[in-house]
C-alpha cells in the first residue's frame, strides 16, 4: 500500500520523530517507519518514499541517538516504501560510515522483477489509487534490490539487543514483521494498520484471508506488550487481543462467504446477504478507513470461484464501448433515462441512480444526452465519495471517468 499523506490517507501519521520505547523510534518516513537501536548500530524499517526526505528525517533522529545505520529492513516489496535507500546510503557514505546491509524477504526480489515489467500498469493503477497524476509516477520504478534476503526468519545482532525478522505474509507475500524479544515490542508491518484489514483491494492482486489470519495468530502467540502498526496509533492495550479478534473476524467473514457459495449465490447477493457481528466488526481497529469489508468478500469469492458473473451476456461479450453504443441505440427516450436518474439522485439512491444512468453514460460519441448522462455520473460519484468511509473507495469514485 502506498500512500500519501497530503491526498487525506486516515491512516498516515505524524512525519516527527517518536519515541516509543528506549532505543525504539517511528520516523514516519513511511507510515510508521521505525528505527532501533542495537550495539553494532541502527536498524531503519523502511527508507521512505523518496530519498530528499532521508537527510531531514535523520537530522530529527540524530536528536536521539547518533549510532550509524547499520540495516535497512524492508518491510515488504509495495512501491515507494524504500525509493528513499540512496539516500541513507549517501549518508553513510558522508559520515564515513560502512554501507548499510538492505534485507528482504526473499519474495520482494520476485516482487520487485514483476513491478518493472508491469510498470506502466502499476502506475494507471496508483494514479487512481491514490489520486495523484500519472506524471507523479516514475516510468522506471526506482527500485533498490537487497543485499540479503532470508525466507522464514532471521535474527540480527550478535550482543545487546536482538532483533528478529519474521515471515508475516498478510496484504503481501513478502511481508516482514520485527519482534524485539527483550522488549517484548512488535512492529507488525503490512500485517497490522489502524482498520480493517487491506485484502480485496478493487486493483489489486487477490490477497489469502486465511493466510493473513494465520500470520496475526502467530504474531500473537509472542505475547507482544506494545504493538506498532504499519499505520496508525502505537498499540499498549491488550494488543495480542487485537490480533487474535482481527484474525477471527477474517475466518468468521470466509466461513460466511462460503456458506452462501455452497448455496449457490452469487458475489453481489451475498455482499447484501452477509451481516457483521457487532463484536467482531464493530471495533476500533475493524474501522473501514482504508480497506472495506466488501472488498475481503469479494476476494474470498475469486478465491473459490472464477471470473464469470453467471451472466451469459457477460460469457463473451461484446467490446465494452460496442455494448454501450447498443444500448443507447435502444432506447428511444433518452430523456427520461436521465430525469429518473435525477429523481432516484434527489431520493437519495445514488447507488440506484448510478446503474441507471449508465445506460448511457458509457456509450460512445459526443451525443448531447450521452454527454449530460457522463456529467450526471460524476455528479454521482462525487456523492457516493461523500458517502464511503474507505479511502479506497472514496478515490475510485473522485477518479472516475
Amino acid at each position: 500500500m502506498l500512500a500519501n499523506n497530503a491526498n487525506g490517507s486516515p491512516l498516515l501519521g505524524s512525519r516527527e520523530v517518536q519515541v516509543v520505547a528506549p532505543g525504539v523510534f517511528t520516523i514516519g518516513l513511511q507510515g510508521n517507519s521505525l528505527a532501533v537501536e542495537t550495539d553494532q548500530g541502527l536498524l531503519i524499517i523502511d527508507s521512505g518514499p523518496a530519498p530528499h526526505l532521508v537527510p531531514g528525517a535523520l537530522e530529527s533522529l540524530r536528536e536521539h541517538t547518533d549510532k550509524p545505520v547499520r540495516w535497512i529492513v524492508y518491510s515488504h516489496g509495495h512501491l515507494g516504501y524504500n525509493y528513499g535507500v540512496p539516500g541513507f546510503l549517501e549518508a553513510a557514505a558522508e559520515r564515513g560510515e560502512p554501507r548499510p546491509t538492505l534485507i528482504a524477504h526473499e519474495n520482494v526480489v520476485r516482487r520487485y522483477r514483476r513491478y518493472l515489467e508491469t510498470a506502466g500498469l502499476q502506475n494507471h493503477i496508483n494514479t487512481r489509487q491514490f489520486r495523484r497524476p500519472i506524471e507523479d509516477f516514475p516510468v522506471v520504478p526506482p527500485l533498490t534490490f537487497p543485499d540479503q534476503t532470508y525466507q522464514e526468519s532471521l535474527t540480527l545482532g550478535s550482543t545487546g539487543r536482538t532483533v528478529r525478522l519474521l515471515w508475516a505474509p498478510s496484504e503481501t507475500d513478502d511481508v516482514t514483521a520485527v519482534w524485539l524479544p527483550e522488549d517484548r515490542i512488535l512492529y507488525g508491518s503490512a500485517a497490522v494498520i489502524n482498520g480493517i484489514p487491506n485484502i480485496g483491494t478493487p486493483m489489486r492482486t487477490m490477497r489469502d484471508t486465511v493466510r493473513w489470519a494465520d500470520t496475526l495468530d502467530r504474531l500473537a502467540a509472542l505475547d507482544p506488550a506494545v504493538l506498532i502498526p504499519e499505520f496508525g496509533d502505537v498499540v499498549r492495550d491488550r494488543p495480542a487481543e487485537q490480533l487474535t479478534a482481527t484474525a477471527r473476524a477474517l475466518r468468521w467473514l470466509r466461513d460466511a462467504v462460503v456458506e452462501r457459495l455452497n448455496r449457490g449465490m452469487g458475489v453481489d447477493d451475498i455482499v447484501h446477504d452477509v451481516k457483521y457481528p457487532a463484536e467482531l466488526f464493530d471495533v476500533p481497529w475493524m474501522r473501514e478507513n482504508y480497506g472495506h469489508r466488501d472488498y475481503i468478500v469479494r476476494d474470498v469469492v475469486r478465491s473459490e470461484t472464477g471470473w464469470w458473473d453467471g451472466n451469459p451476456t457477460n460469457l463473451h461479450p461484446s467490446r465494452p464501448a460496442d455494448a454501450a453504443a447498443v444500448r443507447a441505440d435502444a432506447i428511444t427516450d433518452k430523456q427520461a433515462v436521465l430525469d429518473h436518474a435525477a429523481r432516484l439522485r434527489d431520493a437519495d439512491r445514488v447507488q440506484d441512480a448510478l446503474h441507471v444512468v449508465d445506460l448511457l453514460a458509457l456509450a460512445p460519441g459526443d451525443d448531447p444526452e450521452v454527454q449530460r448522462a457522463r456529467e450526471l455520473k460524476a455528479e454521482l460519484c462525487a456523492l457516493r465519495a461523500k458517502q464511503a468511509t474507505s479511502y479506497v473507495s472514496r478515490s475510485f469514485y473522485r477518479t472516475s471517468r
